[in-house]
């Protein structure tokens, strides 16, 4: 039998590989499924941490982790409302996650190689970069190193717990840790007076210090022993998924980064002439045609909910109550830790 001249089988090649690809971006995604069947998205959020995921006696949730399960709902169904938010606690998450009960986990989770290799999860980006601290009574405590011999109010299981016993371990310190089954509990512990510090990130004390009886007699400790980024986290075994999650997040910081806002995004939409912009927003490229949700996916999460600083500044920023500085979470052309990949 001949075989093909090598320019023809060359041709061959890439027409098998193109199909391949065409395959791969096709492959059912039963989350995807459910969630168009069901009409709502559902995202496993915190307890009520403000800032990051809290509802109000009305039940209305806030927070730059439900922007975002609100901006992944736009995406997919076209309607930022289109969302279930079941609240969880540090050994709650994992379970209600695992079990499909909700299809995202958002409740400023830290990435660890552990959690990633063990768990069954994969984590889709960065939507916060947080550290580590205390909150200490006024005039009790400068530094974490003043911590030595204090007792230590956390979260059992969390990162935290984790951290500040090998923290303090290293350096030859000791503290009397004592855990609790919710974040909730060990802060009220902390505030009742049980221990002399509570730990947690500094974005979260910074939330949970103003529901304190008495904030202002509490101070948050600006020095951190932890670098512990935060993002989505989804099951295994559903690419097409992930593919989404993650690119909705990196669709809200390239939004920043390329000036696309939800009051111009209209303009930019209509008139740019900027690739990345148009393709970001739909007008070319079939990006979300290869997910399998609409191509206006980004168009309608920014007009919905807004780019990665309209939502940190309404949340967590200095327009919100914990008037948190952007710092790591800047744009990296900004001296920050927060960039997206082209959208190309």
């Amino acid at each position: 039998m001949s075989s093909l001249p090598k320019h023809l089988a060359l041709t061959a090649v890439l027409t098998i590989a193109a199909g391949s690809v065409s395959a791969q971006q096709l492959a059912p995604s039963p989350t995807l499924d459910a969630i168009k069947a069901r009409g709502h998205l559902e995202c496993g959020v915190h307890l009520g941490l403000p800032g990051f995921s809290y509802a109000n006696d009305k039940g209305e949730w806030s927070g730059i982790d439900v922007d975002y399960c609100r901006a992944l709902a736009a995406a997919i169904l076209g309607d930022a409302t289109k969302v279930k938010f079941t609240p969880t606690s540090v050994q709650q998450r994992w379970p209600v996650l695992q079990s499909g009960q909700v299809d995202v986990l958002a409740r400023n989770t830290t990435i660890t190689f552990s959690r990633n290799a063990t768990l069954g999860v994969n984590f889709q980006g960065i939507n916060f970069y947080e550290g580590q601290t205390f909150v200490v009574r006024k005039g009790a405590a400068a530094t974490p190193k003043d911590l030595d011999g204090a007792s230590v109010c956390v979260a059992a299981g969390s990162t935290e717990e984790k951290n500040a016993a090998d923290w303090f371990k290293e350096r030859g310190l000791k503290i009397s840790i004592i855990n609790f089954q919710k974040n909730d509990d060990a802060i009220a512990a902390y505030d009742s007076g049980r221990c002399d510090a509570y730990t947690a990130g500094i974005g979260a004390l910074a939330g949970q210090r103003i529901k304190l009886k008495k904030p202002d007699d509490n101070v948050v400790m600006t020095e951190t022993i932890s670098n512990d980024p935060q993002g989505p986290t989804t099951r295994w075994n559903d690419e097409r998924f992930q593919l989404v999650v993650r690119w909705v997040l990196n669709g809200q910081i390239a939004a920043e980064a390329y000036g696309v806002t939800s009051k111009n995004v209209d303009e930019m939409k209509a008139s740019s002439q900027s690739g990345d912009i148009r393709r970001l927003l739909g007008v070319e490229g079939g990006f979300g045609a290869m997910m399998g949700i609409p191509n206006d996916w980004m168009y309608q999460a920014i007009k919905q909910v807004g780019n990665y600083a309209e939502s940190y500044e309404r949340t967590v920023g200095l327009g919100s109550p914990l008037k948190l500085a952007r710092g790591k979470n800047e744009l990296w052309t900004k001296g920050g830790a927060l960039f997206s990949p082209p959208f190309q």
